[in-house]
């Protein structure tokens, strides 16, 4: 476990059955803390008892209803709450006399202890006013939900076949998005884009940003984009395992029994890889140029008893996987040259252009119908209760560049109301729940936020979590 350490903490209990490292956690403070461990490690015993800790602390005891406490399902919360609540009942029986504790009995049902969308609708319906917002707003179920985006879609896709002219850049998107079944696969593009692009800060310039990218003025700007250079890792790491791989069948090769024939080819093929991987740290384009050199030749003949089959077989099976996985990174990414990629990328540009208009159109009807009908779905809820939380006209909540919106008054509230902002199974967050509880705790150095996670656990990828914030 990894977090920020800070003095004053509460002793180790005589005889319990924490670890150094688990009690570590419980009991720092002072700061900011983030602990990683894996499955089936009580992570979250670890978090229910900071909050029975803080809440019990002799010298400075809190309210139960002065923490903020997040989860990720309705179910996770509702168990936590009666993990605490057994805890408290304990702890009442061993100290009767304490009505602190029974008082954290009685506030426990109110206590904030729930999703970050239960945590959305209730700041929303205690500061809905800051931001002219509906109190009453109605969340959608998914179906119903679903019904309306799949309506509006329609109606949006209707609208476009009718004013745009045949050969125009929405003709051109639908019709490599359609078949003979019609443009389902289009309508689900659109919405899978929505979608993610709800889970930024920032939706509509986050999709204009990822239109402009595809605006490369030749190879040379190619080659300096993000993306093109995390190819290039990530294609140096690939090549890595490859001559890994060949190294363990060389020397498996030239054990005794080893099928020695092939020694040879294995030491040239494996050179061959290096220089691959030498040229990967150097530019994309002396990486192409090394890839189109061959690097597996055929096999010789490796016949007769003085070699073992099964190691003849093992250097085989494993050279052939070298082989396999080289010639799809070739296949994937170095089949043209970087000048017809740069072209194809301005070619598409236009595609992505009517794409994010598309999915902007989609954007301002979808939430007008909503608008009508008095409801909001989930990231609705999300991206209220940033607008409310950040100062009015801050960058970031309206379309900036700003990581962080500036906290408004009503995000500076909840900062003197919780003492401690805990979130368990943060590597499941995404960047809008990330600003959301960034705003409503303090920062450091005296931060408040207590986080918990496992980013190898990161399983809600459909609900656009971001591990990498972890």
């Amino acid at each position: 476990m990894e977090n920020n350490e800070r003095p004053k903490r509460p002793q180790k209990p005589a005889g319990s059955n924490w670890t150094e490292e688990q009690w570590q956690a419980i009991a720092c403070r002072g700061g900011n803390a983030l602990v990683t461990a894996g499955a089936g490690s009580g992570k979250t015993r670890v978090l229910v008892e900071r909050v029975l800790q803080l809440i019990t602390d002799q010298d400075n005891p809190l309210e139960i209803d002065r923490l903020l406490v997040v989860t990720f399902t309705n179910a996770a919360a509702a168990e936590m709450k009666q993990r605490i609540g057994a805890a408290l009942e304990k702890a009442i029986r061993e100290n009767p006399r304490f009505t602190h504790l029974r008082r954290q009995l009685l506030l426990l049902n109110s206590a904030h202890i729930s999703t970050v969308h239960s945590f959305c609708l209730e700041v929303i319906r205690q500061y809905y006013y800051l931001r002219d917002l509906n109190p009453s707003l109605r969340v959608l179920d998914e179906t119903e939900a679903e019904l309306l985006r799949q309506e509006v879609m329609e109606e949006i896709l209707e609208e476009y076949y009718e004013k745009q002219e045949a050969g125009s850049a929405f003709y051109r998107l639908a019709e490599i998005y359609s078949s003979d079944r019609g443009d389902r696969d289009l309508q689900l593009l659109v919405q899978r884009l929505y979608n993610f692009s709800r889970s930024h800060t920032r939706p509509a310039s986050w999709l204009r940003e990822k239109a402009v990218a595809f605006r490369v003025e030749g190879a040379a700007a190619l080659e300096q984009t993000p993306w093109l250079q995390e190819l290039q890792r990530e294609c140096s790491l690939q090549l890595e395992s490859i001559i890994g791989r060949l190294q363990e069948a060389l020397a498996l090769a030239e054990r005794p029994g080893g099928p020695e024939p092939y020694v040879g080819n294995l030491q040239a093929e494996l050179r061959a890889v290096e220089k691959i991987r030498e040229a990967s740290f150097l530019s994309w384009q002396e990486l192409f140029a090394a890839f189109q050199s061959p690097v597996f030749s055929r096999l010789p003949q490796c016949r007769g008893d003085a070699y073992d089959p099964l190691l003849k077989e093992r250097v085989a099976k494993v050279r052939d996987g070298c082989k396999k996985e080289l010639e799809k990174i070739k296949g994937e990414f170095f089949q043209r040259t970087l000048e017809e990629q740069a072209q194809e990328l301005q070619s598409m540009a236009p595609l992505l252009d009517i794409l994010v208009e598309l999915v902007l159109a989609f954007e301002e009807r979808y939430r007008q119908v909503k608008d009508e009908k008095g409801a909001a779905d989930f990231a609705d809820l999300e991206h209220y209760a940033l607008q409310i939380l950040s100062r009015p006209g801050e960058p970031s909540a309206l379309g900036g560049p700003s990581p962080l919106p500036e906290p408004s008054e009503a995000a500076l509230e909840c900062r003197s109301r919780f003492a401690e902002v805990l979130v368990d199974e943060y590597q499941d967050i995404n960047p809008v729940q990330e600003a959301i509880l960034r705003l409503v705790s303090r920062l450091e150095p005296e931060g408040n936020l207590f986080m918990v996670g496992d980013v190898k656990q990161s399983i809600y990828r459909f609900r656009l979590a971001e591990p990498g914030l972890f």
